[in-house]
């Protein structure tokens, strides 16, 4: 337990400091996480490390990045999709070992990952500061109040084949509770432009955490794999951390929140 809250006092500090200067220095921190996010993936989907196929997953997160770290058009996102699709499914042919689920599963994988971090990024250069950390308090609270409420009052199961400790109790009290401290903080500080607006956000974001949560769930339990890394002593990996995050700030970018 002590080596969990210090490892998690660290971890908070790490991330704060480019969070908090923002602008390029948090892009390129949200990166070098979509990295070790993807190396991650890798181990769990039993890709070959540092082989050709891992190193093109590397640099088409990279290129996702690209119309964020400069002034080149957001277009590129189509043209690297297309590029992946044809190198993954051509790669299906030339190596027999290399199949059309595991192919799938990886570019499953790059643009999620991709796409995940890059709309972190974008919500702290777009929204700003306040706004952004208002989020994540939406997100660590729904994961406090799912515990706490599922703990004590937690009976029906909410996906008992993935995560047999989730429950529909749970979940619930993870939205009341994550509601609650979104209306404090709306209250003291404005970071939304409406109490509305406050309600709509905090239920999609606190709906889309713990859906990203058993997104994880599914793909560690699908391939017999307990933790996505062990980069962080007592929490395991940056994908078991930030799972709520990536589902989050993708659904945020999708419904024009972001």
């Amino acid at each position: 337990m002590k080596e969990r809250i210090l490892t998690g006092i660290i971890i908070a500090l790490l991330f704060m400091i480019p969070f908090y200067i923002g602008d390029i220095w948090f892009t390129l921190f949200t990166l070098l996480l979509a990295g070790i996010a993807y190396y991650e993936f890798s181990t769990i989907i039993h890709l070959r490390l540092f082989g050709t196929k891992w190193f093109v997953g590397i640099i088409g997160i990279f290129l996702l990045f690209l119309p964020i770290l400069s002034s080149i058009n957001e277009t590129l996102y189509i043209k690297i999709f297309i590029g992946l699709v044809l190198f993954f499914i051509t790669s299906t042919v030339f190596n027999e070992h290399f199949s059309i689920e595991k192919a799938g599963t990886l570019l499953i994988g790059i643009l999620y990952i991709g796409f995940g971090f890059i709309s972190i990024a974008e919500a702290r250069m777009e929204e700003g500061l306040l706004w952004t950390f208002t989020i994540l308090l939406v997100i660590w609270s729904t994961d406090s109040g799912a515990y706490f409420v599922g703990r004590k009052f937690g009976k029906r199961k909410l996906a008992p084949k993935i995560s047999p400790n989730k429950t529909v109790e749970g979940a619930i009290g993870g939205i009341i509770v994550s509601i609650c401290i979104a209306f404090f903080i709306q209250a003291i500080a404005q970071p939304f432009e409406s109490l509305l607006h406050t309600t709509i956000i905090t239920l999609l974001v606190s709906t889309s955490g713990q859906i990203g949560d058993l997104v994880e769930s599914a793909l560690k339990r699908h391939f017999g794999v307990k933790d996505s890394g062990k980069i962080l002593p007592g929490h395991g990996g940056i994908l078991d951390r930030l799972d709520s995050w990536i589902f989050v700030f993708i659904c945020l970018k999708l419904f024009g929140i972001v």
